[in-house]
């Protein structure tokens, strides 16, 4: 059996420079990092007679014959690509649900399609595989998505991804221990409610982009991720520098409110308001906008706080981690 696992994200600032409508044009740039929640694919070889050649679980099941019969986009479109012929059964599991604004689609492509060249001896470069899972979601299935989710997934840590014309570049940020445990314990997320394709959350504001009505506020992001990376890194005070970059990260989402009708929501609103009320230096709604989760930076003993307020079970808590998608092959 080989099973991949890959980290979901959190995006911190720069979201919406990362899409290509943007950075042909202009440069952009994101800052985030993984976190300590993954998507698992686990794939097992069938023999030769299995009744159906593939067994695809999900949130559904599928048993069918062909890989063209497959459902599943991404599961049928990799093995199409690759050849892939011999009989297999796949099944996938997540510690948090899709389609939340941690880049989850995207952590699978990069985990389906780093298990897959595994499984037939290639062992992908990290920037090789955050290509051909660009490759597969914006050319082969046309989803609209920008391109920061592929390479966290692909590379993990915490950086700051800069995109210019067709290529990119990473510079991983250096705190001290002590910066990323206060950071660490910080940080928590609150679920909205809500789940939504990122895809279709995304064409007003692609739409916005593309006539030059977002290019200011895109610019003053693209700077913004250069501030957060020096604070971060910058000699100081830890607890005055993680209540700074709250607040820009507080600065950066309401910049991203104006991108398009579809970020944000009242019940958002409310909820990031309420968040606030509670003491929360700051934070921002993760990924494109609709519903998800939002992420809040507070004094970590005021965290039992939000499980009263918004409830035990809406509360997540997570962690900065190193490392991208891996494979492991269990004999």
């Amino acid at each position: 059996m080989w099973i991949s696992r890959t980290p979901l994200r959190a995006s911190f600032l720069g979201g919406g420079t990362d899409y290509p409508s943007h950075f042909r044009a202009h440069p952009g740039a994101v800052l985030g990092g993984t976190i300590d929640k993954y998507v698992y694919i686990q794939a097992l070889p069938l023999a030769a007679i299995a009744e159906q050649s593939f067994r695809v679980t999900y949130r559904t099941t599928e048993s069918v014959a062909r890989v063209e019969d497959i459902q599943h986009p991404v599961i049928r479109e990799a093995l199409k690509l690759h050849g892939w012929t011999a009989p297999l059964n796949i099944a996938t599991m997540s510690d948090l649900p899709g389609s939340t604004g941690l880049g989850s689609s995207s952590s699978f492509t990069v985990g389906f399609l780093n298990l897959l060249n595994r499984m037939r001896g290639i062992e992908l470069t990290r920037y090789e595989l955050a290509r051909q899972a660009i490759h597969m979601e914006q050319d082969i299935l046309k989803e609209n998505v920008g391109v920061q989710d592929q390479i966290h997934a692909a590379f993990g840590g915490l950086a700051r991804y800069e995109f210019t014309g067709d290529s990119f570049s990473i510079e991983p940020l250096r705190l001290t221990t002590s910066r990323l445990t206060l950071l660490n314990s910080s940080m928590l997320l609150v679920y909205t409610g809500g789940q939504r394709s990122a895809s279709t959350v995304l064409q007003s504001q692609d739409q916005r982009t593309k006539s030059g009505a977002n290019e200011s506020y895109l610019r003053e992001m693209y700077e913004m991720t250069r501030i957060g990376a020096s604070l971060l890194e910058a000699a100081g005070d830890d607890l005055s520098t993680i209540v700074r970059f709250a607040e820009l990260l507080d600065h950066g989402w309401q910049l991203k409110r104006q991108l398009g009708n579809s970020v944000s929501n009242s019940a958002i609103d409310e909820l990031y308001i309420h968040g606030k009320e509670l003491g929360a230096w700051g934070g921002k709604l993760l990924g494109a906008g609709g519903g998800g989760f939002v992420l809040f930076l507070a004094d970590p003993n005021l965290h039992p706080v939000f499980s009263e307020r918004f409830g035990s079970g809406n509360v997540v808590k997570v962690a900065l981690t190193n490392g991208g998608s891996t494979v492991t092959n269990i004999h």
